[in-house]
């Protein structure tokens, strides 16, 4: 333990010397910051919320989640790594030591925020059920720690580097679905005396079971060779029974965006759904004196237009560069192409919709769910068959860097037919014989464009179309 102390000392210092301030200054404002302010919380916590275990228990998910993502950062992209791994400093030493040079302040005013709200709480109600609640305090607070140095440690790991990139997203999410459940269930009112001990033994057993894989595992262990040979795998490479799986995994392997980027595009998506859906529940929506048919369908295809354009570059025709020009001559390789991206377009494109019908049912009425759920249907296929399409009539095989595919016109054209297969969706909802009408139009369509996509790519594989510049070169 002398050893964490020490490293963790040393970078603190480092820290505050950067500043090139005056140190006094600093601790002025530190004292202030995280020591008498969260002690002020939490003697004014004690008088506002009536069950004080449910603010302790939120300990574990701010242990876990707070600044994880900047500490990862210092972990992965440090500039004294390779000084530290000279010295001979190991990973458990490492990763300990830069993660408390970020959360250290965040730590002591969390256990400042403690003492006030615990010895506040022990002023009014004396010691009935105060070994309980510091006994939650404690396990919470510990327990969230050693997670929060687990998923550092599997994070730093290469393979997720991908993840790095979104686990601010991802603890976000934590944090709201956590405050979510709280005022959902009222949980700052009701009492949770009589599972308090339950709890506290449960994250102490899964604490003991922490720590323990932890001094088998990562104590007296390199930082850069902390991974374990993994076993010599029979064979020279994956062998895949299908070109789909195959295809999924260069996609994850190599994606186009990155997946923060990804991320945001799907929460704006969810945002605009959750806006129209925000509408509808509060009756902001009623004057306009739309049918709930018709608004079913619009809550839940144009939200789409954003995660149609996520999902394209991943099944872009030119998203392989120059491999099909090259690979022209076996026809059947680039038909099995595109028809395994048509494929994933589908399914991706389907599994939004469905999340999308899902909660727009809780809040919209339908007055023909079966005509609503086929149009859905056929819409979804046809704006996947026309994402994957719209790359092949627009085709950039010349990228140099992946995130350069798809090419502008190619945006450009899905959204066009987004527009008209948006409009053609909501028509349908007007009468039975509207429905029969534009949903054959849109089987048709769907039909045409595979045909077309498939019979023509030879057309447009030696042609590059990055802008409308070139375009008309």
């Amino acid at each position: 333990m002398h050893k964490y102390l020490t490293y963790t000392k040393i970078l603190l210092i480092n820290d505050l010397r950067r500043h090139q301030r005056n140190n006094a200054l600093i601790f002025v404002f530190f004292s202030f910051l995280y020591i008498i302010t969260p002690l002020l919380l939490g003697v004014l916590t004690t008088y506002l919320v009536k069950n004080l275990s449910i603010i302790y228990l939120s300990l574990f998910i701010l242990m876990f989640t707070v600044n994880i993502d900047k500490s990862l950062m210092r972990i992965l992209f440090s500039s004294d790594k390779k000084q530290m791994a000279i010295l001979k400093l190991q990973l458990d030493q490492y990763i300990f030591g830069k993660d408390m040079s970020k959360f250290f302040s965040i730590m002591v005013g969390l256990l400042f925020f403690i003492l006030g709200s615990y010895l506040t709480n022990l002023s009014i109600h004396g010691f009935q059920g105060s070994l309980t609640l510091a006994a939650l305090a404690i396990t919470s607070f510990i327990l969230g720690y050693l997670l929060r140095l687990h998923v550092l440690l599997l994070l730093s790991n290469p393979k997720f580097f991908a993840i790095s990139s979104t686990i601010g997203y991802i603890t976000t999410g934590l944090i709201a679905l956590w405050v979510f459940t709280v005022f959902k269930f009222n949980l700052l009112k009701s009492s949770l005396s009589s599972y308090s001990i339950y709890i506290i033994l449960g994250f102490t057993f899964i604490s003991i079971l922490l720590v323990i894989y932890w001094r088998r595992n990562v104590r007296n262990v390199p930082i850069f060779q902390f991974q374990k040979k993994a076993k010599e795998q029979k064979g020279t490479s994956r062998k895949f029974n299908h070109i789909l799986f195959y295809e999924i995994t260069l996609l994850m392997r190599n994606p186009p965006i990155q997946w923060s980027v990804l991320l945001f595009i799907l929460t704006i998506s969810g945002g605009l759904f959750g806006l129209i859906l925000y509408g509808v529940n509060t009756n902001q929506l009623e004057t306009l004196n739309i049918e709930n048919d018709f608004l079913f369908i619009f809550s839940v295809i144009f939200p789409m237009i954003f995660i149609s354009n996520a999902i394209q570059p991943y099944v872009s025709f030119d998203i392989d560069g120059p491999i099909l020009p090259l690979k022209r001559k076996l026809p059947n390789l680039v038909k099995n192409k595109i028809k395994n991206k048509v494929i994933l377009s589908i399914i991706l494109h389907l599994l939004f919709c469905i999340l999308y019908t899902i909660f727009s049912s809780f809040t919209i009425k339908l007055d023909e769910p079966v005509y609503v759920i086929i149009t859905l249907v056929n819409t979804c296929i046809l704006v996947a068959i026309c994402t994957v399409g719209s790359t092949v009539v627009f085709p950039y095989f010349k990228w140099e860097f992946v995130y350069q595919v798809p090419s502008s016109l190619s945006k450009l054209t899905l959204n066009i037919c987004y527009g008209f297969i948006l409009a053609l969706s909501v028509i349908s909802s007007y009468s039975t014989v509207y429905f029969i009408v534009t949903n054959i139009v849109m089987v048709t369509s769907s039909l045409i464009i595979i045909f077309l996509i498939i019979r023509f790519w030879d057309r447009t594989i030696n042609k590059n179309y990055k802008s409308f510049k070139t375009l008309f070169e």
